[in-house]
């Protein structure tokens, strides 16, 4: 995977406080956290429309990036961990950047993709429906040997066929930590689909208890509060 050079400037005080991060959005910077390899977190801020260019090149996440700080000579080799987004808008809110170590495997999750949705046999000779059950795949792996996504082909699939975890290929650098019988996709008669949906349904419209007090929602804390927390496992 190519890595990317990233200027990037650290907050100061005032861009720490409440609010901070909306007006930071507002003069076209992005609010981000550096964190990773037991150093502390840096609080950092992304030019909007570099990024965005950026990204519009080269996708989303996993993004590899040699970040220097205020224009510094010394670089950090970094993931792109994480992006939050406005619902509505899908404006970029926050930025999670994971130091990493070249030499050193990360776990990260990289897009599924299936191919051949149009031709499969259970789709397009037996009317079935495609069913997705895993969107995403956990691997462990070198940095530059990240795939950028891992497809598969449901072309030869009947009703009733599915394809596993432990039916997918991936480079032999890439180790899959999923469980290997884990469900990636089925393809499935339709009136199945639409049993499960009802189901899904009667779920949610299950009545409230009459006098069972609702759990008072907890306030959304500034970015700024809570950094991320770096586990005994680099993500």
């Amino acid at each position: 995977m190519e890595t990317l050079e990233l200027s990037v400037e650290q907050r100061d005080k005032k861009e720490l406080k409440n609010n901070a991060s909306r007006r930071l959005r507002r003069a076209d910077f992005i609010p981000a956290v550096l964190y990773g390899l037991k150093k502390g977190p840096v609080s950092i801020k992304v030019d909007a429309k570099m990024l965005k260019e950026i990204l519009r090149q080269k996708g989303t996440l996993n993004l590899i990036f040699d970040i220097s700080i205020n224009g510094s000579k010394k670089k950090e080799s970094v993931i792109l961990k994480d992006i939050q987004r406005d619902p509505i808008s899908r404006d970029f809110l926050h930025l999670d950047f994971l130091r990493i170590e070249m030499e050193k495997e990360v776990e990260t999750s990289v897009p599924l993709e299936i191919v051949n949705t149009d031709i499969a046999i259970g789709v397009k000779e037996e009317g079935g429906v495609i069913q997705h059950s895993l969107r995403e795949l956990h691997i462990s792996c070198l940095p530059k040997d990240i795939p950028g996504s891992v497809k598969f082909d449901i072309q030869e699939l009947t009703i009733g066929d599915s394809v596993k975890v432990e039916d997918l290929e991936v480079e032999v650098e890439v180790k899959i930590l999923n469980d290997p019988n884990e469900i990636v996709a089925s393809i499935i008669h339709p009136s199945q689909l639409i049993e499960e949906e009802e189901e899904e349904e009667e779920i949610e419209e299950e009545p409230e208890i009459i006098g069972k007090e609702k759990e008072e929602e907890a306030p959304v804390a500034e970015e700024e509060a809570a950094e991320p927390k770096e586990t005994s496992k680099e993500d």
